[in-house]
């Protein structure tokens, strides 16, 4: 069986395109011709490996662009693309997506069994009378839909692009609806937009992370030679890599904004009580210098007097954060103040580096495993910002913990993520579809599905 994965936001279908190899399955990663450009830059699949001459061979670029206007025919494919063009010579916006037609879409995807993808991929195929094997989305909320974020950047006052974007968000929605199987493990926004659309998705994680790959002992790069020499001088590290995004510009109502915020701000007032509790510890907060709030949290820091004690170091790839991850303290991901809302990448990483998750949790006594199935992975569950600060002096404190949180954190990611994940997925692709025979569904896979370890 030959399954083609569309996109590689977060490095999400790289990571799966690996495992699905080491599982034995013949799997190619389609990249977008926008994939790791602009702010997502650091989404490359050279990025995320340091044995990238390994993988190649199964990486495909396409030249089809992960953006409204691929889910759109002439004319109003043009005047999608005409209004990017102009913002872009304007400055208003960072490049600019260029019209594909449905030949050039059937030639990108057609050749494979299967079909797995994220982004505006159900839209896109709609128009070449193609459907996907499994959609997850990547957005809080599902991308290019009715959501928050999609709305706020596309809206302009008029009523010409208001109507293309009711457009893209109904052709992303039938695309979403025409799927064999979507799957989705954010139950609270992204759960409710599924529904609102009459899908019903899969309760199911994303193996988005492949911690199958030795990192280097030795600092590979001087940036890195550089942050182990900041670690090494500290006894308690922390490690934030996901999006600032924690001050609402006016863009977004209340409630919206509610649903959007990551809630950063939670972090540094915390930070900044450790260093005051235990200043002998000489606590380190390193900050990616990423998203749109990396002023305002600088200013903060700044007011609270803890600005000497953040690192802030530069956007880089995933193989670069796990090299981090792999020798700090205790790993962040988001706070978000919403209930039932599962981890994004970040928090992944940290779980399938070995390390304490402090991570924004909204779930009831038994809700999560009642939920997925399975228990709840050993971490440092947040739900208003003062549990921020005791998990941060309980880890610094109790250094052993500490370290025995982390490995059975990555015992639990192996066994209920990962590799082990990725078995699931692939039971998921092997199944027999509506337009197939049992008879034909026997004779593909009667060799193929027992997997290697």
């Amino acid at each position: 069986m030959k399954i083609g994965l569309i996109g590689n936001m977060n490095n999400n279908n790289f990571a799966l395109m690996r495992y699905f190899r080491d599982l034995g399955v013949d799997a190619h990663l389609l990249l977008y011709i926008n994939d790791g450009q602009g702010t997502i830059s650091h989404f490359k699949p050279e990025y995320d490996t340091w044995d990238i001459e390994k993988w190649a061979p199964y990486i495909l670029q396409t030249n089809i662009p992960n953006a409204p206007v691929s889910a759109l025919d002439f004319p109003l494919s043009w005047l999608v693309a005409g209004r990017a063009m102009f913002r872009t010579c304007l400055g208003l916006q960072e490049g600019w997506a260029q019209c594909v037609s449905r030949r050039q879409i059937r030639n990108a995807y057609t050749g494979f069994d299967r079909l797995v993808a994220s982004g505006i991929s159900p839209a896109t195929l709609l128009r070449a009378n193609l459907r996907l094997d499994i959609f997850y989305p990547y957005s809080t909320g599902v991308e290019f839909l009715e959501t928050g974020e999609f709305v706020a950047q596309f809206s302009t006052g008029s009523k010409y692009f208001n109507l293309i974007r009711r457009k893209v968000a109904e052709r992303q929605a039938k695309g979403v609806m025409s799927a064999f199987n979507s799957v989705n493990s954010e139950m609270a926004v992204t759960q409710d937009t599924f529904l609102s659309i009459g899908v019903t998705p899969r309760v199911l994680n994303t193996p988005s992370v492949y911690n199958r790959e030795r990192l280097p002992d030795l600092a590979p790069t001087e940036n890195l030679h550089r942050i182990a020499g900041l670690i090494r001088s500290t006894s308690f590290s922390i490690f934030h890599q996901s999006r600032l995004m924690w001050k609402n510009n006016g863009q977004f109502s209340d409630e919206d904004w509610r649903l959007e915020s990551k809630n950063t701000q939670w972090l540094i007032h915390a930070f900044a009580q450790l260093v005051l509790a235990r200043p002998e510890l000489k606590p380190l907060l390193l900050i990616i210098e990423y998203g749109p709030d990396v002023g305002p949290t600088k200013q903060l820091a700044k007011e609270l007097g803890i600005a000497d004690c953040i690192e802030w170091l530069p956007k880089m790839g995933r193989r670069e954060l796990l090299w981090v991850l792999s020798r700090v303290s205790v790993g962040c991901g988001e706070f978000y103040d919403v209930p039932k809302m599962i981890w994004g990448g970040t928090g992944w990483e940290a779980l399938a580096s070995g390390k304490p998750l402090l991570q924004g949790f909204n779930f009831e006594l038994g809700e999560f495993e009642q939920i997925y199935g399975y228990p709840q992975p050993p971490m440092l569950p947040v739900r208003a910002q003062e549990d921020i600060l005791v998990h941060l002096l309980e880890m610094a404190d109790k250094p052993e913990k500490c370290e025995e949180i982390g490995q059975n954190a990555k015992i639990w990611f192996n066994r209920y993520n990962g590799i082990g994940l990725a078995r699931k997925w692939l039971d998921i692709l092997m199944a027999p579809r509506m337009d197939e025979s049992a008879e034909k569904y026997d004779r593909q896979t009667k060799t193929t599905h027992t997997y290697p370890r």
